[in-house]
């Protein structure tokens, strides 16, 4: 028990000190910063990012290139920013990537997209809790069971806790469309 306790306190130490760094002693000392650049722009990584791996290339004494960086970000960054990822955050309700300025017109349009239609959703969600609100409302009125009527009032208080949550995600939603229009 003693020897699995402390392999688990060593492990858990081991994974405490490696997460803090975004790349390996060898990532820095190859040093191909366009290449780290490009991955980090295609997974949409802002440009401070480049601070992290200073930091962590800096415990190796090794200095970036972030010219060289911001190169491969940018060439990295006409994949990201795609349609596809704009109306993926859109829909999900999330801010646009500031990554991807305004050059990227279709990131821009299929992000207000998503956004239409995650707004769309949220509406039909919300219309048909209300008429399960109501339904229930109905069945509570025609029963006579005290204990089954406990039941559906607990029933009827998460239909309402869920009402509000889906109207605040459309406020949430009507004020991005609102912003970005």
């Amino acid at each position: 028990m003693t020897k699995l306790r402390l392999l688990l306190i060593l492990l858990s130490a081991a994974l405490t000190l490696t997460g803090c760094s975004t790349l390996s002693e060898s990532e820095c000392a190859v040093g191909n910063w366009y290449q780290i650049g490009f991955k980090d722009g295609k997974r949409g990584k802002d440009s401070d990012y480049v601070i992290e791996h200073e930091s962590s290339c800096a415990e190796y004494g090794v200095f970036i290139d972030r010219e060289e960086y911001e190169q491969g970000r940018q060439r990295g960054l006409d994949q990201y920013c795609v349609g596809a990822n704009g109306y993926q955050r859109g829909s999900s309700g999330s801010y646009p990537n500031q990554s991807c300025s305004q050059r990227y017109v279709d990131y821009h349009q299929s992000y207000y997209d998503g956004l239409l239609a995650r707004y769309d959703s949220l509406q039909i969600t919300l219309e048909e809790l209300h008429k399960e609100h109501e339904i229930l409302r109905q069945v509570i009125r025609r029963i006579d069971d005290e204990e089954e009527i406990e039941r559906l009032n607990l029933e009827l208080d998460e239909i309402d806790d869920d009402i509000d949550s889906v109207q605040s995600s459309l406020t949430r939603t009507r004020n991005l469309l609102d912003r970005f229009r």
